[in-house]
């Protein structure tokens, strides 16, 4: 890293690692299992704003301070978190910071201060510092006033590397899942602590086909206005290895066009036949997908979708209660459905298998288009 100029530093790893996701990682969702703890999503507005929600608790973090959202009584929504708490929830604020490479992306100046190790300059605080992996431009780890966060490992994909495990004191070696598009909060989803006006689930869009209002995981089906998008669709082999080697290079392309990934892979069975899908939409003045040949493309316009999350249960059961929930919903409300019902566990097949845990206990949205 010594023929790289400090002046050009920050400009060379961020080409390296986020070409296609610059001006975009503020503004985010992730999934984050905490070493031999249970798994926390969060959601940020990138540096100072912060939701964390776990199976029993959830907090707000505005600047620096922290409140309880509620607990698992449904109480105590808008108190005081208690030091403990309060030191977690920042932990994991600053843990997403470093996996979004938020002190690189707010970087005003770099200053070499060895090799390997750059000091960088923010909008407002003190600086931050770098320290990259020998021979490449992959940070190691990034260090700020809150402490440091070390890379232990990258996702890599055909444009971009993505830490994937980072590891914090207090937190251990996390496993994160950055989700980075087709976001939109409720304009009170961060409201400041002495205005807690939101404190129910997260409500965020979610795309599968894509949603135009916000959604909750409703364990009852819900009606959902959908936007139009695109899938590129293939045969399901029924195998998760098969079904990585099938998505993956779909994903690939998708982000090498610059494409908005608008949800997780879809699932759904059609005159006898199994399919999975990547859905995607064009990004607001953004290239038009050119579909390569033999690929097959498929427009879903804009509609009504009914909506459900099966609440418990592994992936089989999940599938099997949510089709049973809208079939259900259907036919008392009167509804006439058009076309098949889909299902979008909550996997990312980019990254590989899903793992047995994941499985066992999977986050899934199924949904069918309504005439």
């Amino acid at each position: 890293m010594r023929t790289i100029a400090a002046n050009d530093l920050v400009e060379a790893v961020l080409d390296e690692c986020h070409k296609p996701l610059r001006g975009r990682m503020d503004r985010i969702a992730a999934v984050v299992r905490p070493a031999g703890g249970s798994e926390v999503r969060l959601f940020a507005l990138l540096p100072d704003r912060l939701r964390t929600q776990e199976a029993d608790r959830a907090f707000l973090l505005c600047d620096d301070r922290v409140v309880r959202l509620r607990d698992d009584s449904g109480a105590n929504a808008g108190g005081p978190a208690t030091p403990a708490e309060r030191t977690r929830v920042q932990r994991l604020r600053l843990l997403l910071d470093v996996a979004t490479f938020g002190p690189l992306h707010r970087a005003t100046g770099c200053r070499r201060l060895g090799d390997l190790e750059f000091e960088l300059s923010q909008p407002e605080g003190p600086p931050w510092t770098l320290r990259l992996r020998p021979d490449n431009l992959l940070p190691a780890a990034l260090a700020g006033p809150d402490g440091e966060v070390r890379i232990v490992d990258y996702l890599r994909t055909s444009t971009t590397w993505i830490a994937k495990h980072l590891e914090l004191d207090g937190l251990g070696v996390c496993d994160v899942h950055l989700e980075l598009g087709g976001l939109d909060w409720t304009p009170d989803f961060f409201a400041p602590p002495d205005e807690p006006r939101n404190t129910a689930e997260p409500v965020l869009r979610i795309a599968a086909p894509g949603t135009a209002v916000a959604e909750t995981r409703s364990p009852t089906p819900i009606l959902v206005e959908g936007r139009a998008a695109q899938w590129i669709c293939v045969p399901d082999a029924g195998t998760w290895p098969q079904r990585v080697a099938a998505y993956k290079p779909l994903h690939e392309e998708l982000e090498r066009q610059d494409q908005l990934i608008a949800g997780f892979p879809i699932f759904w069975q059609e005159h006898g036949r199994h399919w999975l899908a990547a859905p995607f939409r064009q990004r607001p003045d953004g290239p038009a997908f050119q579909a390569p040949d033999g690929w097959q493309i498929r427009a879903v316009p804009a509609g009504k979708w009914l909506v459900v999350y099966p609440k418990d249960g592994e992936l089989a059961g999940k599938l099997a209660a949510g089709e049973r929930l809208l079939r259900e919903a259907l036919t008392q409300r009167g509804l006439e459905p058009q076309g098949a019902i889909l299902a979008q566990p909550f996997v990312q097949l980019q990254e590989g298998e899903p793992s047995p845990e994941k499985l066992a206990a999977p986050v899934v949205r199924m949904s069918v288009a309504l005439r």
